[in-house]
């Protein structure tokens, strides 16, 4: 039990949020052993950056332990104006024998999340394992 503290430094907000879903995958599973055969097109919008930061990596807590799905590419595009993202993923059936398990996250909170947008992006959050 615990938490993790992510912090994901990119060249834009699409850059981050590829890298805040990574940062969780790679806390679950090995992402490197998919085998993404399988496409998924999916598209979010959130009240603000936060909430949209908020349901993308929900998103993914949610696909693995329902549906048993393992990620293992990421492309995104994500409207900071507009709070949208779009994205299109591969996947195959989850398999703790092949993809290992590392640790359960159990959700995303909003204490300590931040995303600042300048010369580049950098964003944190706070995973609950």
């Amino acid at each position: 039990m615990g938490d993790a503290y992510i912090e994901v430094i990119g060249a834009d907000i699409s850059e981050c949020f590829r890298g805040a879903a990574l940062g969780l995958l790679r806390l679950i599973y090995n992402v490197r052993k998919v085998n993404p055969k399988n496409k998924l097109k999916i598209e979010l919008e959130g009240t603000d950056l936060h909430n949209l930061l908020y349901r993308w990596l929900e998103f993914f807590i949610i696909k693995i332990s329902a549906e048993r799905m393992a990620f293992g590419e990421i492309n995104v595009r994500v409207d900071p104006e507009a709070h949208l993202l779009s994205a299109e993923l591969g996947w195959e059936p989850y398999s703790p024998k092949k993809h290992g398990f590392r640790t359960e996250v159990k959700g995303i909170t909003y204490h300590l999340m931040e995303i600042q947008i300048d010369k580049g992006c950098r964003l944190r959050y706070l995973a609950d394992l």
